[in-house]
């Protein structure tokens, strides 16, 4: 059995922790480069015994505090260890998605431009970060792993290289943390700051403000019915089918080529889209005219739902636009572009389009209408479920007409052909059904019916028209069908918001007004973030996945830790090594492009100075 004895200068178990370093070391060698710095061995007295670990100053509140990054134990530990020949423990972090995150949030300055807009009265630093980092961090960890902010640290931060990217310590970043941070914000600071950061995103990545879509959507919530704390969250016609829910929703205004965040606002769940539209597109007038100084090259595009004759007329008057009506409303340009359809060049395919110049609701607009086929099948796929779905109640009913009224009601013919026709005459798409109605022995009928081949083909030639109307006069049929179809982008990116696994809205566990909005204007900066390291992705690495693939390859980007042995000049001192894990050309070639594979990689974000 080894035993240990100890002087005063501990030099006999500095050696054995040196040897196991340097075991550590030599047996868990990870290949790539290397980042140090200087930790140093500390010793503890823990009901009497010695416990020794290896440390790392960072700051807590400000203030540099010793960081445990290896516990090693008392020294017969230590020497079982290296008996038994046990390896080190290296623990390793995911890190490409915070590096390549937090180096845009640095780049767009987007904690100074936070803590600028705070009020001086309600600035304040709490566990060391200021409102701005606090905000930065939610939205960071809202982009790469969705969860609560009680969640934050146990469930996803620690987990990460982010306490050394920070160089602070971030345990204490708990759901009060975020509670308390987000209840200084001013609701009415959050358009100020969002202006702020659309000006940076233009000067540091050249974003288009050529065409700007819009479109709205909502989010329901768990808020109790009972909730009188809350006016935005109310019951409405949610998009996700759940009307038993209170609801909030979401205007968004992004830009065309990368689908970047411009503008937004939430309200409450129960209002209309046009009615919001109308609400608030003074703001987003007055949001251009600060942006692109004047609204003379600027075309906004929104969809029929948004639609009313005021506010195409207020629209009309100050900025060009591109919207859509319904074909149900407007069956005379139907018809007339059923008899007068020709075929365009479109993104490498031919498609039907009819163009005319009309006035519609006393605005002189250009009037595109054009067959889309993917509307097309969708609307033939819906109507052969519908009547799939009535066909079955036709067979159980076929079934009962033909039982002999001698265990059954009996009932003379005209009653069934009239309850039969009245049952069709009820339905959608009855005119495409044709029956028949045969009266046999014993109070049976025969009862058949079927698909009108004829009439469904005449309907099929109806089916997948799309009206678009603007006043941009001299554009082409093909660059206002592209300006329209551009409205995709706004609709992946609610899409991209109700994903369960990245820049989701839920879970949300906020019920006043002023947190729900701080809470949209968070996930709208996780949203912006990653949109930034999508488009950098694409134009330097030619990524061709989603954002979603993108976010989940860069965390496989790891970031190793290790202690190494001390050097013989410097007796007594450790080193803290990191380095990045073996990658695969991919990722070698995306953490290039995103500059996260530099020999420096903490961030130099002031997260605990307000400027």
């Amino acid at each position: 059995m080894y035993t240990l004895k100890y002087n005063s200068t501990f030099a006999f178990e500095r050696r054995f922790i040196g040897i196991f370093s340097y075991i550590c070391l030599t047996y868990l060698r990870i290949y790539g480069k290397v980042y140090t710095d200087m930790a140093t061995l500390q010793k503890h007295i823990s009901r009497g015994h010695a416990y020794w670990s290896i440390v790392e100053s960072r700051r807590v509140n400000g203030k540099p505090r010793p960081i445990i990054l290896l516990y090693l134990g008392r020294a017969e530990d230590i020497l079982k260890r290296l008996t038994e020949g046990m390896a080190a423990r290296v623990r390793s972090f995911s890190h490409g998605d915070v590096a390549a995150l937090l180096k845009i949030a640095e780049e767009l300055k987007i904690v100074q431009i936070i803590n600028k807009h705070i009020p001086a009265g309600h600035r304040q630093l709490r566990d060391g970060f200021t409102i701005g980092a606090s905000m930065l961090l939610a939205a960071v960890g809202r982009a790469c792993c969705p969860t609560s902010k009680d969640n934050w640290y146990p469930g996803w931060a620690r987990q990460t290289s982010l306490s050394y990217l920070l160089r602070m310590a971030i345990h204490k970043l708990d759901s009060q943390h975020f509670w308390d941070q987000m209840d200084v914000m001013p609701v009415d600071s959050i358009p100020l700051i969002e202006e702020a950061l659309i000006k940076e995103l233009i000067e540091h990545y050249g974003i288009e403000l050529d065409t700007l879509l819009c479109d709205t959507s909502n989010f329901f919530t768990y808020i109790s019915s009972t909730n009188k704390r809350c006016s935005i969250a109310q019951r409405g016609k949610n998009k996700q089918k759940r009307m038993d829910l209170r609801q909030f929703g979401l205007l968004l205004l992004v830009s065309r080529r990368d689908h970047v965040p411009l503008f937004h606002t939430l309200y409450q769940g129960n209002l209309s889209d046009r009615t919001i539209f109308k609400d608030q597109l003074g703001e987003m007038l007055k949001r251009f005219k600060a942006l692109a100084g004047s609204l003379e090259d600027i075309t906004i595009v929104f969809d029929q739902g948004n639609n009313s004759k005021g506010t195409l007329h207020e629209v009309n008057n100050k900025l060009y636009f591109v919207g859509a009506l319904s074909p149900y409303h407007h069956k005379d340009l139907i018809q007339r572009a059923n008899a007068s359809f020709q075929k365009i060049a479109m993104e490498g395919k031919e498609i039907e389009c009819y163009s005319e110049r009309s006035n519609i609701w006393g605005l002189d607009l250009t009037v595109i209408i054009f067959i889309s086929e993917k509307l097309r099948e969708g609307q033939l796929r819906g109507i052969e479920q519908s009547i799939k779905k009535f066909f079955k109640k036709l067979t159980i009913l076929q079934e009962k007409l033909g039982v002999p009224y001698s265990r059954g009601i009996h009932k003379p013919r005209e009653y069934w052909e009239n309850k039969i026709s009245s049952m069709i005459d009820s339905h959608s798409y009855g005119n495409l059904i044709r029956w028949h109605l045969e009266p046999k022995a014993n109070g049976c009928h025969t009862f058949t019916f079927c698909i009108d081949q004829d009439a469904l083909d005449a309907l099929k030639q109806k089916l997948g028209r799309r009206i678009v109307i603007t006043n941009r006069h001299q554009w082409s049929a093909s660059e206002i069908i592209a300006a329209y179809y551009g409205q995709a982008n706004v609709e992946y990116a609610f899409k991209s918001m109700k994903n369960p696994f990245h820049l989701a809205m839920r879970p949300q566990y906020h019920w006043t007004d002023q947190k729900i909005k701080v809470h949209g204007f968070i996930c709208l900066l996780a949203f912006l973030l990653s949109m930034i390291a999508y488009k950098e992705a694409k134009e330097k690495a030619h990524f061709t996945g989603s954002v979603h693939s993108l976010l989940e390859k860069l965390s496989s980007i790891r970031l190793a830790t290790f202690i190494e042995s001390p050097q013989q000049k410097r007796k007594g001192r450790y080193h803290a090594s990191y380095r990045l894990e073996e990658m695969n050309e991919e990722l070698t070639s995306l953490a290039e492009a995103m500059g996260i594979s530099g020999n420096n990689l903490k961030s130099k974000i002031p997260f605990s100075v307000y400027i």
